[in-house]
């Protein structure tokens, strides 16, 4: 196993920005939308049109929330980022989109959230954790600020077990993009965690470590529905 090699944590520059807004999410993004919106039918019921509050983490460009909003018009969602020029492009974004209205976007870092204790009825992220040196203190935060009964849904990438398959998955997925699209790919597999890492993770903030399944060549995903209490 190639050891876990860390990336920036926050992606604050405007290029970076410019060049992760265009690569091509929408596959990844529709998938994780559709897992998302399951979890949000089975708190609320089919055809219950109460409104579900969620909180993005590592928002980025928005454009899961985005996705989400569009399927579902009951979501509301709290989207947060610690990289000033992503949220810059998130506004652009949300403004396209017509979605002002039901998404926020929050500079926050998700390591210690502005946020009381159960605030929501959902946590998602898609793609943070890798980006955390110590990923444990964002677990613990999201087991924090989700309410009893809520859920979380967690989704990263897997890091490759060899070099060889590393460059194999950059281009496969990448081979097409800019170089610095693929050095953004590359360096973030590099940094994603392995399953047995992530299964210890949930063990030490008291989630169940089975709640991690891998579910791509190149994702793990957490999805857990926390016990509501008599």
């Amino acid at each position: 196993m190639i050891p876990r090699q860390l990336e920036p944590e926050v992606m604050d520059t405007r290029e970076e920005a410019i060049d992760y807004n265009s690569m091509d999410h929408s596959e990844v993004n529709r998938m994780f939308a559709e897992d998302v919106l399951e979890l949000v039918t089975a708190r609320t019921g089919a055809g219950n049109q109460r409104s579900v509050s969620l909180l993005d983490l590592g928002t980025g460009t928005a454009l899961i929330p985005i996705e989400v909003c569009q399927r579902n018009n009951c979501v509301r969602v709290v989207a947060t980022d610690l990289a000033v020029e992503m949220l810059k492009i998130a506004e652009r974004n949300l403004l396209q989109a017509g979605l002002e209205h039901v998404i926020s976007l929050e500079r926050a870092d998700a390591k210690q959230l502005p946020c009381s204790d159960q605030s929501f009825e959902g946590v998602i992220s898609n793609s943070l954790i890798h980006h955390i040196p110590e990923p444990g203190s964002v677990i613990r935060e999201i087991v924090r600020v989700v309410k009893s009964g809520g859920f979380i849904f967690l989704r990263d990438l897997l890091r490759p077990e060899s070099q060889v398959e590393l460059e194999r998955l950059v281009k496969q997925y990448a081979g097409q993009a800019n170089p610095r699209q693929r050095q953004l790919f590359h360096d973030s597999l590099h940094a994603a965690l392995t399953l047995d890492e992530v299964r210890a993770l949930l063990e030490q903030c008291g989630l169940p470590p089975d709640a991690v399944q891998k579910t791509s060549d190149r994702h793990w995903t957490v999805s857990l529905v926390l016990p509501d209490p008599l």
